[in-house]
């Protein structure tokens, strides 16, 4: 018999399991209360070894970022689907058939070269979400980020401040294990930023890579024209990977694979707090895909949370209090399929991301990249500054993986397909594909090309923020049905805004990739390759707003505690309560808002 609804069967059912639902699952089981998981996805085959999940991507010929947890049942199976057509960016895969189906979102609008309108930012359903493929980069939020509209007239304040927020910062570093320097945080980062620290970083900072101080050398102290106040320098990156033995997972060994996968877990997945919050008395549920939250007679309080199951059954969890954990596509449209929490209209809109422009190029002397993880330092010099008054911020990440990240075509030393001849650009590849196809080598004289190509390579990677537009949403596309029948989300979203926020940005980030390519001696007339056009740019899987915090009822979703202002038993939590999307890597702020909130939640539970 189920119980009745005021007889809920779990104190906390919390919807997702990646960082943020991970890390409040284990505080609130900690302390004892029933906890319940609801995850949409299945488990990565970690139970028959991490070396089997190596297995996977070393023998997969596509070597995509899901192919470690492409076995073993971990994503849903369709019998008219073939595995090519998976994509662990399509959280449900769609077929080919249909050319509106080639994309997970829904549009409506045609692409426009001049203001793409595509949403390039993805995300998976699996235990652990998306932190089994992340980078491990770790940065902090700086506490002007949150006071965007009073300090440069763009955005939303935050109701919450740096100061509110450090203290869980620090406590979210301890609980996963950050490595970063200290010494390097309060020369620079202080003084520059006043990005103060209470306690130190858990472990010293992940050695700099012979790439990195081969930049630094070149660029430390120099300026950009028109940013003469600027200096520009290059500091060690923060991440969530260990820099020696810490919470009984090793020390990072330098592989270069953290995407997609740490082969030997030094770099911190929110499986571990999965586990964690399980040893603890928390119950897991697996390929259980949320569809609606039910509300009370009088609409004020959520009393059942109804799901799906991979093999078409359904069924429902009744809580106390119910959190929202998956991201800022599903929890939007969770939220917008049960009538809930839009009194303000504001579910789904200011979709934001981190649009980023990638450049590459060959350097004069060897920099001896694929060493390390794939980011070890960064120039954060435009991070913030008046500036922001008329571009975004940025910071550009200075990558150890050579061109490997570049493009399907590229995606140096080995190659995914064969490129088309190229004579008047012969080094613009630089794959083993491109030199025996179109080159004609084999043997030694492969191996000294090879050789010659990738020890040259350097890639920039810069992303910016984004301004939080309302048009910039996420819907339903109701006639446009899932792998469950349930409505996909419909994007409707433009990376250029009408104060040119993003594109005045793009055209300094070149500026700076020009720079620091002349510095190192990268022949601009043939070694030298920009993202130039406006439609050239990535996604950083930085998916945020959607579901934003505000002091206001009638214009945000949630309050400083991530507690929706409709419904006082329902939290929301992630990046999707992001009012601004600042120029940090969101999951330090996820994680330190999710153990914040969990504390919120055991005060009102003991309520």
């Amino acid at each position: 018999m189920r119980p009745m609804v005021n007889e809920p069967e779990f104190d906390v059912i919390i919807v997702g399991s990646g960082i943020a639902g991970a890390l409040a699952a284990f505080r609130l089981a900690q302390a004892r209360y029933r906890v319940l998981i609801l995850e949409a996805g299945g488990v990565a085959p970690d139970s028959i070894g991490r070396w089997s999940m190596a297995h996977y991507y070393w023998t997969s010929p596509s070597k995509s970022p899901d192919s470690p947890f492409c076995a073993d049942g971990v994503l849903p199976i369709d019998p008219n689907i073939q595995p090519p057509n998976y994509a662990f960016v399509q959280p449900n895969p769609i077929g080919p058939q249909d050319p509106d189906k080639s994309n997970y979102y829904v549009y409506r609008d045609p692409v426009d070269p001049r203001n793409p309108n595509r949403f390039k930012s993805y995300y998976e359903r699996l235990v652990g979400g998306s932190t089994w493929h992340w980078q491990g980069i770790y940065m902090r939020m700086l506490p002007n980020d949150f006071r965007m509209s009073t300090l440069y007239g763009k955005g939303f304040d935050w109701p919450i401040s740096y100061n509110d927020l450090e203290r869980w910062y620090v406590d979210a570093e301890y609980e996963m294990g950050v490595a970063g320097n200290d010494a390097e945080n309060t020369n620079y980062y202080q003084r520059r930023f006043g990005a103060f620290r209470s306690k130190p970083f858990p472990m010293p900072a992940l050695a700099p890579s012979y790439l990195d101080k081969q930049v630094a050398a070149a660029v430390n102290g120099k300026t950009l024209a028109g940013f003469r106040t600027i200096p520009l320098q290059v500091n060690t990156v923060p991440h969530a990977i260990n820099s020696r033995t810490y919470d009984q997972r090793p020390a990072c060994e330098g592989y270069t694979s953290c995407v997609p996968l740490c082969p030997i877990k030094a770099r911190y997945e929110a499986i571990v707090h999965v586990e964690k919050a399980l040893k603890a008395g928390a119950t897991l549920r697996t390929k259980a895909v949320v569809t609606k939250l039910q509300l009370d007679d009088n609409r004020n309080n959520v009393t059942r949370v109804f799901y799906k199951r991979w093999d078409g059954t359904e069924d429902r969890a009744s809580g106390r209090i119910i959190v929202l954990a998956a991201n800022a596509i599903e929890n939007p449209r969770i939220l917008l399929w049960s009538n809930a929490a839009n009194r303000s209209d504001a579910v789904g809109r200011y979709l934001m991301d981190h649009p980023i422009k990638q450049s590459y190029g060959l350097a004069r002397r060897p920099l001896y990249p694929f060493r390390g993880p794939q980011t070890t330092s960064d120039i954060a010099a435009f991070r913030d500054g008046p500036f922001r008054r008329q571009f975004s911020g940025f910071k550009t990440s200075i990558k150890n993986d050579g061109w490997s990240s570049v493009g399907a075509i590229i995606t140096s030393p080995r190659g995914n397909v064969v490129p088309p001849s190229h004579p008047d650009k012969p080094n613009s590849v630089g794959t083993v594909l491109d030199f025996v196809e179109n080159e004609k080598l084999f043997g030694p004289d492969l191996q000294r090309r090879l050789r010659e190509h990738a020890t040259h390579q350097i890639t920039l990677n810069t992303a910016c923020e984004q301004l939080p537009i309302g048009d910039n949403r996420v819907t339903l596309a109701n006639d446009k049905l899932d792998y469950f029948g349930i409505p996909r989300p419909m994007i409707n979203y433009r990376l250029y805004d009408d104060q040119n926020y993003v594109a005045k940005c793009f055209e300094t980030i070149l500026e700076l990739h020009k720079l620091v390519f002349k510095l190192l001696g990268v022949d601009d007339t043939k070694d030298q390759f920009l993202q130039e056009a406006p439609d050239a740019f990535s996604g950083s899987g930085h998916i945020m707003g959607t579901t934003i915090m505000g002091t206001d009822p009638a214009k945000s979703v949630v309050d400083k505690d991530c507690r929706a202002h409709d419904h006082p038993n329902l939290f929301i939590l992630g990046s999707s309560v992001f009012p601004t999307s600042s120029t940090a890597n969101p999951t330090s702020t996820i994680a330190a808002l999710a153990l914040r909130a969990a504390e919120t939640i055991k005060a009102q539970l003991k309520g």
